[in-house]
Formats: C-alpha cells, structure tokens, sequence
C-alpha cells in the first residue's frame, strides 16, 4: 500500500511538471520550421518571392528535407508541452516538440502515431500557451 502511494505521488510529480497558470510555447499558425537556420532564412525569402505559390514551394522544401510549414492543422496537433526550446543562435531558436497523427482504421480502432520534430525557427514564432 506504502509501495503504491509513493508510485502515485512519483507519477504525479513526474506527470505534471507544469504548475497550473504557468506558459509554455507553441508555435504561431504560418511559420516555418527548418533543419538549419540558413535554411529557415531561405524558406523566409523564397516566401517572400512567391506570388500564390506557397503550395509548391512547401511541397519543395519539405521534399528536400529541409523545412516543414506550420499550419493551421499541424499546429493544433502538437502535444504537451508543446515546443521546447534547445538553443539559441544567430537570432533563430532551435525547438523541439511532438505531433500526434491519428487515423481511424475501422468503427472502434484507430492508429496513433507520435513525431517529434527538432528544427530552427524565428523567436517571434513561439507563442505563450497557459495552462489552465
């Protein structure tokens, strides 16, 4: 009994290492992630250069392995605590955090997928989230 209160209070500790009212980080809706800084400032100005083909030179970069756009849908599928800050350099910050895919198989079965992703992107990019 002694064995299980102590498991529980460890569980407890280790679960929940956010204190409700505190912030943690999520990343903006339209923003880029990328392998390197370098190519976080080449994802910015090749946006910058297109005129309505934001599609193709998302399917580009993400073909070349070398950036992932942060839309509306990804963004709402990353898990706790959302992005983690690992360091900081020539004004880009290198983040890591996890996203969960899910696809339904049948009626009552579903498949669950985890990806964590580490990439470079711009500070201005990360968003308080409160944890209520």
């Amino acid at each position: 009994m002694k064995t299980i209160a102590v498991a529980m209070l460890m569980f407890g500790i280790v679960a929940s290492p956010v204190q409700a009212g505190e912030y943690l980080q999520t990343l903006k809706e339209g923003c880029w992630v990328c392998e390197t800084p370098q190519a976080y400032d080449l994802a910015i100005a090749e946006e910058r250069k297109q005129n309505g083909g934001l599609e193709d030179l998302k399917q580009r970069l993400l073909e070349q392995k070398l950036c992932i756009y942060a839309d509306t849908a990804f963004v709402s599928r990353i898990m706790v605590p959302y992005a983690k800050v690992l360091e900081r350099q020539d004004g880009k910050v290198k983040v890591t955090f996890t996203v969960q895919y899910r696809k339904r198989l049948e009626a009552l079965h579903r498949q669950i997928s985890r990806v964590t992703f580490v990439g470079w992107t711009d500070p201005a990019n990360l968003l308080n989230k409160e944890i209520l």
